[in-house]
């Protein structure tokens, strides 16, 4: 009577157990894979607002500002508050401190805030001499994200046809003719060990004879 009833709290205890480390690898992999999510869309994000003209970039951020307070267009990627003003600084090339020192002659009381992409570290430093806050990637995709702004198509995004194309350079790309050669040798040397060698011996050719056909007509990296 005792082994029945061990063997099933033993099948209980172990269901538990593989149930709950299955539940938490899931939540970890679903967080990982929201986080990964997050830096590409902030990525594309960056990557939009930097490709918009100096016009549109103003527009955009102005009505993104004025979801929080009455915010006025002070200039060409410039803005401001009541409580501050803002500096439109998104491009590829870092912020130098050249552009700080133009930041500088503003005289007000209000905080200055930099929005940019990327800063250099004299810049950076200047930033905290003169008391000048700085926004980069993580600050502007939340505020825009928390404004509901994010664009429904980001600029310098693939179309889906180019998405197609890019997938497919990537299965048929050389380089991963030696993945189908190292499977097809496996297989064929796995033939030699098992009863039933006829599924190793096709598909192992099969493998080679991709891995050939790539290596000739794929696409070049």
């Amino acid at each position: 009577m005792r082994m029945p009833v061990a063997i099933l709290l033993s099948l209980v205890c172990g269901g538990i157990a593989a149930f709950g480390v299955g539940a938490l690898s899931q939540n970890k992999r679903k967080r990982l894979f929201l986080q990964r999510e997050e830096e590409t869309q902030k990525s594309k994000l960056l990557t939009h607002l930097s490709l918009l003209s100096d016009a549109k970039k103003t527009a955009f951020f102005l009505s993104v500002f004025s979801q929080q307070n009455a915010t006025q267009r002070f200039g060409p990627l410039k803005l401001t508050n009541a409580e501050a003003f803002y500096f439109l600084k998104l491009r590829f090339a870092p912020v130098t401190a050249d552009d700080i020192a133009g930041i500088s002659r503003l005289k007000t009381s209000k905080q200055k805030i930099l929005l940019c992409n990327l800063i250099d570290e004299d810049a950076k430093r200047l930033c905290e001499r003169l008391n000048i806050r700085i926004w980069t990637g993580n600050e502007i995709y939340s505020l825009i994200k928390s404004a509901n702004a994010l664009p429904e198509r980001f600029l310098g995004e693939p179309t889906p046809q180019n998405k197609r194309k890019i997938r497919l350079r990537a299965c048929f790309s050389k380089r991963n003719s030696r993945r189908f050669l190292v499977g097809g040798c496996l297989l064929l040397l796995s033939s030699l060990i098992t009863p039933f060698p006829y599924y190793y011996l096709v598909f192992g050719s099969v493998l080679l004879l991709t891995a050939i056909v790539i290596r000739i007509f794929g696409y070049a990296d």
